[in-house]
């Protein structure tokens, strides 16, 4: 009844990526930054996407 049941093994923290323009996470394999997201292959999944507001220039 009072019997603690022992815990085995660790916790382990994984550092991943995640694309900041179709969401996909991923582990990588190498310790490089990596240039494109595997899924989307765009080149900047690491900045998140800015909104365009054109100004108005007539005067």
């Amino acid at each position: 009844m009072g019997k603690k049941e022992e815990e085995f093994g660790y916790n382990v923290f994984i550092k991943g990526n995640r694309c900041y323009r179709c969401g996909h996470k991923w582990v990588q394999r190498e310790n490089d930054k990596p240039r494109i997201c595997p899924k989307c292959k765009s080149p900047y999944w690491d900045k998140p996407k800015t909104k365009f507001v054109k100004e108005d220039k007539r005067k």
